[in-house]
């Protein structure tokens, strides 16, 4: 509960510090708009060529589409700072401040900066999944499959928080101001596209490596084409994932030596 009450404080500040400047948080809420946007405009240029691809139909691609701009938009307002952690807090030492605080380190690095912005891409995706949901004649809208829609965006969400946490985390080991969130990053395009379409060695890398395909393609097909399987696995591989990273996070962070060393 302490940890809880630190966490809304924390909110609440950074939240004041966001709203202090309406104009850019407007701003930067319609560039993620427009990435949004593009997102769909691709989405319509490929299903334009096809009447399915792999099996889906451009109604059921616009629902994956959504599913997945929901949790990445939820990533990017609430853990997006991970991109900083090589940069900003190891090399630029804002870690040891960091360290001193009695708040678990990640959670002070997720909420040193809240992307309130971003939240646009999570309105705009579930939008797109409601408006596909319409399209797509055996979707079903009961409480039911609803509350088991919220569990699996959850679980996808907690999916990219683990890939990215772990991936971060290499920052303690190879010091780059870049690090190796950037270009994993790319790699979340692949889950965003039926894993049949793949050649068997890249499906294994989104599956079972970077378990990028659990974000999107997997769990949204329960609802697209009442295929449990390996969609259900979702929670799971979630909770897979975070134990892996925090491993990963917690062994990093017992070799970080300060930057005045």
């Amino acid at each position: 509960m302490r940890t809880v009450r630190l966490a809304l404080l924390l909110t609440g500040v950074v939240l004041k510090r966001r709203l202090a400047y309406r104009a850019d948080l407007l701003l930067q809420g319609l560039d993620e708009l427009m990435r949004g946007l593009l997102a769909l405009a691709l989405l319509q240029v490929y299903a334009s060529k096809t009447t399915s691809i792999a099996g889906y139909t451009p109604a059921q691609l616009l629902f994956v589409l959504g599913y997945s701009l929901t949790g990445l938009a939820f990533f990017h307002c609430f853990c997006g700072n991970l991109y900083q952690l090589s940069s900003h807090y190891i090399i630029g030492g804002n870690l040891d401040r960091v360290l001193l605080r009695p708040f678990p380190t990640f959670l002070q690095i997720c909420f040193d900066r809240l992307a309130i912005e971003d939240l646009v891409g999570a309105v705009f995706g579930i939008t797109l999944m409601v408006v596909a949901a319409l399209r797509i004649p055996d979707f079903h809208g009961d409480p039911l499959h609803l509350l088991l829609l919220a569990v699996m965006l959850l679980s996808s969400f907690a999916v990219v928080v683990a890939v990215f946490m772990a991936f971060a985390a290499t920052g303690f080991w190879f010091e780059d101001r870049v690090g190796m969130v950037p270009p994993v990053y790319n790699l979340m395009e692949f889950g965003r596209w039926p894993a049949d379409i793949y050649h068997w060695l890249l499906k294994a890398l989104i599956t079972c490596v970077i378990p990028f395909a659990f974000v999107a393609i997997y769990p949204a097909a329960l609802f697209t084409h009442g295929q449990w399987w390996p969609g259900i696995l979702t929670p799971l591989v979630a909770i897979l994932a975070l134990l892996l990273a925090s491993w990963a996070w917690r062994t990093g962070l017992s070799r970080y030596e300060s930057a005045g060393h």
